[in-house]
């Protein structure tokens, strides 16, 4: 009889062998070419309507010139069974909603079913918006009159690690969405034991930054950071709605070889870059939660859980794999991030003199944290504006500009304000995102370029009874959005959104002047 010590033995040996093969098998197989699908095979109704290229007018490519077969695409929650505090991160993030974004979703029906605008009037229009915002969703062929494509976990999920982690050739300049995908030649679904038992391929089949150095270059960001309209979506000339990745090419920080992922996928953004204000080049260490500008949406304290409708329900993983708390827990650390960047970005100055008319002020804003121009993204919504406030030593208010009415929305009409105004062929301002019909573009401020600053010159008069020393206040805001864009939600039959979007203070700087000195200060 076999001693059980031999038995186990063979057991062993025969297990380790079986899990050899299948990792040498792992290792060298190549991937199932059946994975690839032809639209023409595949999916006989999928629309074409712009050429051969399945994804026109966004720019996506597949390297094997088909489209990404749906069944097969992991979602993120199945990253986040092993790399679980990198999941969190993300399901905070707008990667993880820039598709359920309801505010972005209205905004996109609207484009597709209220402009006229193009040589085509469909679904199809929307695979220009969707590149960017729902890449699975247009690499699967989802986006389409008549799709094949059912909804899954992963296809809900928006930028998910599945897809920047498999796409390759960024070509930034292009933009939306001007990437190769590699999903079909990943090797998908296999067993935790495999990727364990040999990490250091899953590692180059994700492409670690080690294997890939894209993944850690601006380029990679700057496929989707830069929106071009092409005249397939709207039949008129070409026009640079979005153009983020071309102000850092232009930048200090692109000339001192800083990266887009180095400050917004750095564990406290805010730190990073006060080091880099300071000469200093901290060590590197990452965070998926790849803040940007949206504080709203990284705000679970909304009343009326205004929050969780904005970003389309509860995320991937609720109640599963971390509950609400824990959730609300991590957006709240991705809103303090947002608001660290907003704050460090940057710098106001104060100067004064005085003249016959009075108070000689000027404020001076300095874009001094940003490796892109201040404000940035799409300026016909994002918008920052300067209020000046002067007293006088009893309190008396004698100059307020800038004023923003929290009832109503309204931003005094006198105020400097950086943003971009979109118009239609009759010249009416569009407040509401609708991209496919603008004409031309309108920038009453310019963004202010990264090094870059603006100077704001300002005349208060003095009453005479007004008494030294005068207290100057300067604040700089910004904004997410303005009121007209809920509009769509409505439009679309989703309901009314009636709030008024709240600005955040960027920065603020106070004078306190004394008559005798005010002719020596505009000097310094």
């Amino acid at each position: 009889m076999t001693p059980p010590s031999t038995t186990w033995r063979r057991i062993a040996a025969t297990f380790a062998g079986c899990a050899a093969a299948a990792i040498v098998a792992w290792l060298l197989l190549p991937a199932h070419k059946e994975l690839r699908v032809d639209p023409a095979r595949d999916m006989p109704f999928y629309s074409l309507p712009f050429g051969s290229n399945p994804f026109t007018p966004g720019e996506w490519k597949t390297a094997d010139g088909g489209l990404v077969n749906w069944r097969g695409v992991p979602p993120a929650t199945s990253c986040g069974e092993c790399h679980r505090r990198e999941f969190m991160e993300w399901n905070a993030s707008m990667h993880a909603i820039s598709d359920r974004d309801l505010i972005y979703d209205a905004s996109v029906l609207e484009n597709v079913t209220a402009s006229h605008a193009g040589l085509v009037s469909g679904d199809e229009k929307g695979r220009w918006c969707e590149s960017c915002h729902n890449p699975l969703g247009t690499l699967t062929g989802a986006v389409t009159p008549l799709p094949s494509v059912q909804e899954t976990t992963a296809l809900e999920e928006g930028v998910s690690c599945i897809v920047c982690h498999t796409a390759t050739h960024p070509e930034p300049l292009a933009g939306n969405g001007a990437l190769t995908s590699h999903i079909n030649d990943v090797r998908r679904n296999l067993h935790p034991a495999l990727m364990m038992a040999a990490p250091s391929r899953h590692a180059r089949d994700m492409q670690a930054r080690r294997d890939a150095p894209h993944m850690g270059e601006s380029g990679l960001c700057g496929a989707c950071h830069t929106e071009v309209r092409m005249p397939e979506v709207s039949g008129q000339h070409p026009l640079h709605f979005q153009e983020t990745y071309d102000e850092w090419r232009r930048s200090p920080q692109a000339a001192a070889g800083v990266q887009c992922q180095d400050c917004h996928m750095a564990r406290d953004p805010a730190a990073f870059i006060g080091a880099l204000k300071r000469g200093e080049r901290p060590r590197r260490e990452v965070s998926h939660r790849m803040p940007g500008i949206n504080y709203l949406l990284a705000d679970p304290d909304l009343p009326g859980g205004l929050m969780h409708a904005l970003r389309g329900g509860s995320p991937s993983g609720i109640n599963r794999q971390f509950d609400r708390a824990e959730y609300h827990d991590e957006l709240r650390a991705t809103r303090g991030q947002v608001l660290g960047l907003l704050e460090a970005a940057a710098d106001l100055a104060i100067e004064a003199g005085s003249g016959e008319d009075g108070l000689r002020l000027a404020v001076e804003v300095r874009n001094t944290g940003a490796g892109h121009a201040l404000p940035t993204g799409p300026l016909d919504q994002r918008h920052m504006w300067l209020e000046l406030e002067v007293r006088d030593a009893a309190g008396e208010v004698l100059h307020h500009s800038g004023a923003f009415d929290a009832a109503t929305g309204r931003i005094d009409p006198q105020a400097p304000m950086w943003v971009k105004h979109m118009l239609d062929a009759e010249g009416k301002l569009d407040l509401r995102h609708i991209l496919f019909d603008v004409d031309r573009l309108v920038y009453p401020r310019k963004p202010i370029p990264a090094g870059g600053q603006a100077r704001i010159d300002y005349t208060v008069a003095l009453p005479a009874d007004a008494v030294p020393p005068y207290t100057v206040q300067a604040r700089l805001w910004y904004r997410l959005a303005f009121e007209p864009v809920l509009e769509n939600i409505a439009s679309q039959g989703m309901g009314e959104v009636a709030v008024v979007i709240p600005p955040v203070l960027m920065r603020s700087a106070e004078r306190v002047l004394q008559a005798p000195v005010l002719a020596r200060e505009m000097s310094r």
